[in-house]
C-alpha cells in the first residue's frame, strides 16, 4: 500500500494560514493604509542623508524666528529663499505627527520585545525538555528518546557550555601568573 499526497492548484496557491498570520496580515494592511494617509511621507535615501543629518537639529525657535523675519522684512522676501506658508505647514506637520511617530516607535519597541520574550520563554522550556530528554535517553527504557536528543543537539548548534575553571585551579594559575611562571615551570 502506497500513500501519496495530492494537492489541488487552489490548495497550493492558498496554503492554510494561522490565526497569528491572519492577524499580522490585517495589521500590515492597516499600516499600509496608515502610511498612505501621511502627506509627503518620504523614505530615507542615501543622497539626502547628509543634508538631513546636518540640518535636522536646528532649533524650532530659530525656525520660528526666521519665518517671522521673512514675513516682516521685505528685503528677505526678495530671494524667495524661504516659503513662509510651506515652512509654517511643515512646523504644523511636525507638531501634529511627532506624537504619532513616538507612539509608533513605542509600539515597535513593545512588539520587538514581545517577539523576543515569547521566543525566550519557549527557548527556556525547550532547553528544560532537552535536559530531561538527555536524562531519559540514558535509561534503557528511553531508547526512542535518543533520536529526539540527537535532533535537538543538532538543531541547538552548541557543542556544550565551556567549563568554568574551579576556584582552586584559578587561584593556582593566578599565583603562577603573578610569579611569571606557568604550570610545570620553575624559576
Amino acid at each position: 500500500m502506497t500513500t501519496s499526497f495530492h494537492w489541488t492548484e487552489e490548495e497550493e496557491a492558498h496554503p492554510t494560514s494561522t490565526y497569528h498570520q491572519e492577524l499580522a496580515a490585517e495589521l500590515m494592511e492597516l499600516l499600509d493604509e496608515f502610511a498612505s494617509r501621511i502627506p509627503g511621507l518620504e523614505s530615507a535615501h542615501e543622497k539626502d542623508a547628509d543634508f538631513v543629518r546636518s540640518h535636522v537639529n536646528i532649533p524650532f525657535e530659530f525656525l520660528g524666528s526666521a519665518i517671522a523675519a521673512v514675513e516682516e522684512t521685505p528685503e528677505l522676501q526678495v530671494g524667495h529663499r524661504l516659503d513662509v506658508d510651506a515652512a509654517r505647514d511643515t512646523l504644523q506637520f511636525i507638531e501634529a505627527f511627532r506624537p504619532a511617530a513616538d507612539k509608533l516607535a513605542a509600539i515597535l519597541s513593545m512588539l520587538r520585545f514581545t517577539l523576543a520574550s515569547r521566543k525566550a520563554t519557549v527557548g527556556a522550556e525547550a532547553l528544560q525538555i532537552y535536559s530531561l530528554a538527555k536524562g531519559y535517553a540514558r535509561d534503557p527504557r528511553g531508547a526512542g528518546i535518543g533520536n529526539h536528543v540527537a535532533n535537538m543537539r543538532r538543531d541547538l548548534g552548541r557543542s556544550g557550555r565551556p567549563r568554568k575553571k574551579t576556584s582552586s585551579a584559578s587561584a593556582h594559575e593566578s599565583s603562577n601568573t603573578q610569579l611569571g611562571t606557568r604550570d610545570g615551570e620553575h624559576s
